[in-house]
């Protein structure tokens, strides 16, 4: 059965179980390009509909699972949202939905069209985005802050920025999260080149000063849009004079950061090329396309308290 059809065939199930039901499929649009179809269901009684993703369901079909436990699945989330009911009132009024504003990091040229819906600033070669956080007896979740929001409540941008910036500051809101148990997974190829290419006859064990001396994951406390943890304000700041060090900032998804110590104190092009490098075919090999960031390098630089761009600085010296 070809996807299309299998779609068709859902919707036609669910309709006959449900006929007081509005069901129909829908088109997500998510980040990166990435657009997902889903089976979208109202029922009587519910301003809350649970988008059910159908591609997963498809490919658990065609690897051998039957039409009608699929559906039994789409029934399993449509009980979730039931004939809930999603108090939106509040949402009409900006005082209400402040202390709730965050932010989202996404790529700005992959999302140039997109974004455009959506009150937003750049950052570097990235897009600021906002949302709400939500958290009711009807509905947990997170609710896009669109250009018509902004319209209702009268505000600007800015107000936005300065909500949501107040709102990470007031909760500190981040996490600094070991990673040294995932490292050969993530630079085993950068060390193993390197051994390669400084063979001594040691038996490619790298030397000590070739381990990378600092590892640590920078995200915030929900781990969900987790990049967005380097605009809070003072909190790169913060980590240098903790750390006593600069550091390279490696976007390892949209959902968080990878921090790299830098014992050399000063912004190396050849380092910050081969981390670009790597992020890169991280990127490619293991990274879901709607979560990829950047294949860009940055650098805080805690005597400018700035934080330094690797692919901008590569474009002006020539080496892009």
């Amino acid at each position: 059965m070809e996807f299309k059809s299998f779609c068709e065939q859902v919707v036609s199930v669910m309709s006959e179980r449900h006929p007081e039901c509005d069901v129909k499929t829908c088109k997500v649009d998510k980040n990166n390009g990435v657009t997902y179809n889903c089976l979208n269901i109202i029922c009587p009684g519910s301003n809350i509909s649970e988008v059910i993703y159908l591609e997963p369901m498809y490919e658990a079909f065609k690897d051998g699972t039957s039409f009608m436990e699929i559906i039994d699945r789409v029934e399993d989330a449509r009980k979730k949202s039931g004939d809930k009911h999603f108090e939106v009132g509040y949402y009409r009024d900006f005082d209400k939905v402040r202390d709730r504003v965050r932010m989202k990091l996404v790529n700005y040229k992959k999302n140039k069209e997109y974004i455009e819906g959506f009150p937003h600033r750049r950052f570097k070669d990235l897009a600021v985005l906002y949302y709400s956080k939500v958290s009711d007896k009807a509905f947990e979740g997170i609710i896009m802050i669109k250009n018509d929001h902004v319209s209702l409540w009268n505000i600007s941008e800015e107000d936005l920025y300065e909500a949501a910036c107040l709102n990470a500051m007031k909760s500190g809101d981040y996490e600094l999260v070991p990673m040294m148990s995932v490292l050969d997974d993530i630079f085993g190829y950068i060390m193993s080149g390197r051994r390669e290419a400084q063979d001594d006859g040691s038996e490619g064990e790298a030397k000590e000063d070739d381990q990378i001396p600092f590892l640590k994951i920078l995200t915030n406390k929900d781990k969900t849009y987790g990049a967005s943890v380097m605009l809070n304000p003072g909190l790169l700041c913060a980590l240098a004079r903790k750390y006593d060090r600069n550091f390279y900032i490696l976007p390892s998804s949209v959902h968080e950061l990878i921090l790299v110590l830098d014992e050399n104190e000063s912004f190396d092009e050849n380092i910050a090329a081969e981390l670009y490098n790597m992020v890169r075919y991280v990127n490619m090999t293991e990274v879901e396309t709607e979560d990829v960031l950047s294949d860009n390098v940055y650098y805080y630089d805690r005597a400018l308290d700035e934080v330094l761009d690797y692919y901008e600085i590569a474009l002006k010296t020539g080496l892009a």
